[in-house]
This record gives C-alpha cells, sequence and structure tokens, in this order.
C-alpha cells in the first residue's frame, strides 16, 4: 500500500545538523516523520510513493528483498525503497515493525549511518531522505539515496583491479568502524570508472569492531561469491584480500 497524501497536518519544523530538515505531519490517525536532505524537491512525502507520477518510478530488478524503485527528484536520478521483512516472518506481517523510537526505525538509522559514512569520504550514496509512518506500537519506513550511475554489481565484475579496490573499500568501511549487516557480491556496486560503492547499510552499526566481528563481515561476503559467481573465488578472491590487507599495512 502506498502513502495517501490527503489530510495532512503539518508541525513546525526543525533543522539538525548540516542542513537536514526533521518534518512531522499528522495523517489519518497517524503521524509520519521526515528526514530530508535540502536536495528533495517538494512534495516531498510524495517522493516516498511509487506512484506518484512525476517520479517516473522504474522497479529495481535486482537486489535484496526490499521494494525498490529508482525515481526522479526533479534533475536528480534517487532510489526509493519500502522495508519489507523476509524469511517467515513475511507471512504474518510484511512492511511492519514494532516500534522501539525514531532513532531506532530501519529508515533513520540507516539514513544517519551513511550521512556520517558520506560525510567522513566513504564510498556510500548520499542518503536524501528517511520516511516513518507510525502507528500505534508499529511503524511503516521508506528510504530515498542517490543513485550510482551505470553501476554493476560485484559479482558480475572480473576484473582483477576492481576486487583489489573492492578489499581497499571494504578495509576502510572496517577502520571506519562500520559493520554490514548483509555484505553481499549485489551490496557492492562498481561504476563507470570502476568505483566501488557500498550501498544497503539497513541494520548496519557503528561502533568498535573486533577482528572476529571483521572476520564474520568478509566471511558473509565469500559466502555470497560462492553461491552467486562461484569462478571469481579462484580468479579474484585473493586480490580482494590484498586490497583488505593492503589499508591495514598501510594503517
Amino acid at each position: 500500500m502506498t502513502p495517501s497524501h490527503t489530510n495532512l497536518t503539518a508541525v513546525p519544523s526543525h533543522r539538525v545538523t548540516d542542513e537536514i530538515a526533521s518534518v512531522v505531519l499528522e495523517q489519518d490517525g497517524q503521524t509520519i516523520h521526515l528526514r530530508l536532505d535540502p536536495l528533495v524537491p517538494e512534495p516531498a512525502l510524495a517522493r516516498f510513493d511509487p506512484a506518484y507520477l512525476p517520479s517516473q518510478a522504474q522497479v529495481v530488478a535486482s537486489g535484496g528483498r526490499a521494494a525498490a524503485w529508482f525515481v526522479q527528484l526533479a534533475s536528480l536520478e534517487a532510489v526509493l525503497r519500502h522495508f519489507k521483512r523476509g524469511g517467515l516472518m513475511a507471512r504474518l506481517v510484511r512492511e511492519r515493525y514494532l516500534w522501539l523510537g525514531l532513532e531506532r526505525t530501519r529508515s533513520f538509522a540507516e539514513f544517519d549511518l551513511l550521512r556520517i559514512m558520506w560525510q567522513a569520504g566513504l564510498p556510500v550514496p548520499r542518503p536524501l531522505g528517511a520516511a516513518v509512518w507510525r502507528g500505534r506500537l508499529t511503524y511503516r519506513a521508506a528510504l530515498l539515496t542517490q543513485r550510482i550511475q551505470q553501476a554493476r554489481p560485484l559479482g558480475q565484475c572480473a576484473e582483477p583491479k576492481v576486487w583489489f579496490e573492492a578489499g581497499r573499500v571494504i578495509a576502510q568501511m572496517h577502520q571506519f568502524d562500520v559493520w554490514h549487516a548483509d555484505l553481499n557480491v549485489f551490496n557492492l556496486l562498481v561504476d563507470a570508472q570502476d568505483k566501488v560503492w557500498i550501498i544497503d547499510l539497513d541494520r548496519g552499526r557503528r561502533k568498535a569492531l573486533t577482528a572476529m566481528q571483521r572476520a564474520e563481515n568478509l566471511s558473509r561476503l565469500l559466502r555470497s561469491v560462492k553461491k552467486v559467481a562461484p569462478e571469481l573465488e579462484s580468479t579474484c578472491w585473493h586480490l580482494f584480500k590484498q586490497g583488505y590487507q593492503a589499508v591495514f599495512n598501510d594503517a
């Protein structure tokens, strides 16, 4: 179900750091929270609805279980993602999560983590907006990020320099104490200039990482390689490890 745009009552908005706007709206008995980058054009709430015609939404064909669309924000191309459950829980409730506070919602938490990483110069897409539709005990969530142009998954790349660079990128992420909850060959994108980008930080976190946690992240990525592109394990995985270790050797 896409969000409606009727019966909205705006609560005065305020500004947080770096010109990010926090907006609160009331709609049909539920509260809507928005966190917006200045690049998001008005009407802001409509930008989280794939049915909003000016967005020219196109379904993203590959990726995780969450519903995702490429959308147009004025002159800017973005990715809109609605958070969806997977596994057995999805049979009971597909898109609602238990309310534990605004900062712990899936979209706001990912927006904030991406913002910190983006400001630090790590190769993540610029976070553009987060939305939360809160009911009494549960909420729905959506996220807008800038689209990486001409991107392909790492699992579709066999260039040695790309895998070496991918290792460096993940090492830099770990040096920044970020743990990726779903590190796989679809969540590492390679653009036309062979730059490697990290996407989908849902449930990721930033806290001091142990060597074991870093190793678990890499093991998860290797399992993805074996499942999606097993031929790359023998030809490219050692290059990834070389790039990863090079960052820590230089530290």
